[in-house]
């Protein structure tokens, strides 16, 4: 597979123009740090595209399951000032966007980076944040399954995931499917829309009541609305809260 098949008729500015594309990685996001830390010049809306990561990472430590070529997994680069709003919006909501207009999916944001369809997880992401001389380096690392059956996720997970042939029964071109993506990515990103704002039209917490464990205290939350910087604003047991991490959250995906 050749790189170019991912930039050719590209529909997008800036993000994912310089695209690199890797056999297999560690991953796309260690990559990239490392490689900014070691002085290679990367522009805004770099993207590093993994066929296969071997040590694949979700959100806080959690193993993120892609030492396989059955899904997209890639590492957008945004350098600050990047818009002073919770980025780990982004993917999900162009993800979302991308499977409703694209493919018919009815895909749905839960806060603070999955992408659910129904209540099953097909995408997540993991932002990392690395300092240079004299700017901030923004990894905005995400996978997305695409060619999974279900036998193929393990055992612990298989009821909780799907992938888009799961709820198609198609399997896409994954450039196409890249280059569908990352042109929602930028027009998002771009847009004056914030993301907030898009975060209420392809969630569906918003005046839902969700479960969730909160310092290992099974909690029921209704969710009241979501901040401008990305913080949940619920409701619990008559008193009003504001969540501002998902550290020692587990929030169950019905809802």
């Amino acid at each position: 597979m050749k790189v170019n098949i991912f930039t050719e008729n590209l529909n997008t500015k800036i993000y994912g123009k310089n695209t690199l594309l890797f056999e297999s990685l560690e991953s796309t996001n260690k990559k990239m740090i490392e490689d900014l830390n070691s002085g290679v010049k990367l522009e805004e809306g770099s993207v590093y595209i993994a066929l296969k990561q071997t040590a694949g990472k979700g959100s806080y430590g959690n193993k993120w399951q892609s030492d396989n070529n059955l899904g997209l997994w890639f590492s957008v680069l945004v350098y600050s000032p990047y818009k002073k709003e919770a980025l780990s919006f982004l993917p999900g909501i162009a993800l979302s966007k991308c499977l409703r207009e694209k493919y018919n999916v009815d895909g749905h944001v839960k806060w603070p980076n999955d992408v659910l369809v129904e209540n099953r997880k097909i995408s997540g992401t993991l932002i990392q944040v690395t300092p240079l001389e004299n700017k901030n380096a923004c990894i905005i690392g995400t996978g997305v399954n695409l060619y999974h059956s279900k036998e193929d996720f393990d055992l612990s997970i298989r009821d909780k995931a799907t992938s888009l042939y799961i709820e198609t029964g198609k399997k896409v071109e994954l450039n196409d499917f890249y280059k569908n993506l990352i042109s929602y990515f930028e027009d998002i990103y771009t847009s004056n829309n914030s993301l907030s704002e898009y975060f209420r039209e392809y969630s569906k917490m918003i005046g839902k009541t969700i479960k969730a464990k909160k310092d290992d205290e099974e909690i029921h939350a209704l969710v009241k609305d979501i901040t401008e910087e990305g913080y949940l604003q619920v409701e619990v047991n008559g008193k009003e809260d504001t969540w501002i991490s998902r550290a020692s959250l587990d929030i169950d995906t019905n809802y």
